[in-house]
């Protein structure tokens, strides 16, 4: 796998995580 490829990967998972965590905050308060 090219770097280009795994960086662009992490970076994916990285906002969704944050998308993520902002949903559940927003939810919880």
């Amino acid at each position: 796998m090219s770097a280009d490829l795994k960086f662009s990967l992490t970076t994916t998972v990285i906002v969704l995580a944050l998308i993520v965590a902002a949903g559940l905050t927003a939810a919880l308060h």
